[in-house]
């Protein structure tokens, strides 16, 4: 895992036959926050001193070659004995610092592969906390690979990661487009050919892609769409702020969108997810169909690729 290190973008291969955008995971499709892992140890205000001292980049740059991180974890409270619980607490929390996809990539992935482009993943992750990630967020279910560093010893930006990856996915370099939130790890991309696209939000993302000719414009959903939601769960949300669901039972991460019904579509979503609850225990709501959502409509259901917007929404009944 990296973090984001802000500079203009490099792009080469402008113009070429382009039919493969391979995606980096970390703060492109899901946001890493480590210090949640230490602050279930310790206060919030000393994580940051913390990380300064036992040199947490350093740590992690190196766990991103490896397998496993245990190992590493052992020999770190050899060197800092005196920080031991602190580092012990990273592995056992690591789902805590991937909490959170981000809003709108997946829809791009989405559209792309109705467009029949095809995507893959590479990214710079210990292959042990990889399979958690991957478990957890039901968005990287989409593609039929994923390249992790961990697994190989090679890390981003070795020019040799991007060249084992292309091999891999069967792919020429100068066919594929690689979207990366680190500039020196597209520019790696870009020095074995590839197209690299350093990303700052789905928004440009989608606009960048849309001048290679990868996609097209979004198709607009002009008629009304809605969510019915059991109103013990629409409760929670609104007392806890925030809706963590994609529809009955269903976990938002775990699918990669929040579900969502055209009005000719309510009746049957209703009996089909809902049938057993009462008409005072469901909530039907509906949401804007404003330009910056980003919904995509796939098998004929709208699916919104962000999390549901709580001071969007319109409590229709219920």
């Amino acid at each position: 895992m990296e973090s984001r290190r802000c500079s203009p973008q490099t792009r080469k291969g402008w113009g070429m036959a382009l039919s493969t955008v391979v995606f980096d995971v970390g703060e492109v499709i899901t946001h890493w926050v480590p210090q949640r892992a230490f602050e279930q140890v310790m206060p919030a205000t000393e994580v940051a001193a913390f990380m300064k001292r036992i040199d947490f980049a350093a740590w992690n740059r190196a766990n991103d070659a490896l397998a496993s991180i245990a190992p590493s974890g052992e020999e770190m409270v050899r060197r800092f004995p005196a920080d031991e619980v602190g580092i012990r607490a990273y592995r056992p929390n690591f789902l805590l610092t991937v909490a959170e996809m981000v809003a709108g990539t997946g829809a791009i992935i989405a559209e792309l592969q109705q467009a029949g482009v095809a995507v893959r993943g590479l990214t710079n992750w210990s292959a042990d906390m990889f399979r958690l990630t991957r478990a957890k967020f039901g968005i990287l279910g989409r593609f039929p690979d994923i390249f992790i560093s961990g697994e190989h010893g090679i890390v981003k930006p070795d020019p040799a990661i991007y060249r084992a990856a292309c091999e891999r996915f069967g792919i020429d370099p100068s066919t594929a487009v690689f979207v990366d939130d680190v500039a020196a790890n597209v520019a790696g991309a870009a020095s074995v050919e590839m197209t690299g696209l350093q990303f700052f939000d789905a928004a440009t993302l989608r606009r960048q892609l849309v001048e290679l000719g990868l996609l097209g414009a979004r198709q607009p959903v002009s008629e009304p769409v809605f969510h019915w939601v059991a109103k013990s769960d629409w409760d929670a949300a609104l007392e806890a702020g925030s809706y963590r669901l994609s529809g009955r039972g269903l976990d938002y991460l775990g699918e990669g969108f929040v579900h969502l019904s055209f009005a000719d579509q309510l009746q049957r979503t209703r009996s089909r997810f809902y049938g057993d609850l009462a008409d005072t225990e469901v909530v039907l709501l509906e949401l804007p169909t404003a330009p910056e959502l980003p919904i995509v409509v796939e098998d004929g259901f709208p699916h919104l690729f962000a999390p549901l917007p709580l001071e969007q929404v319109k409590v229709v009944s219920g």
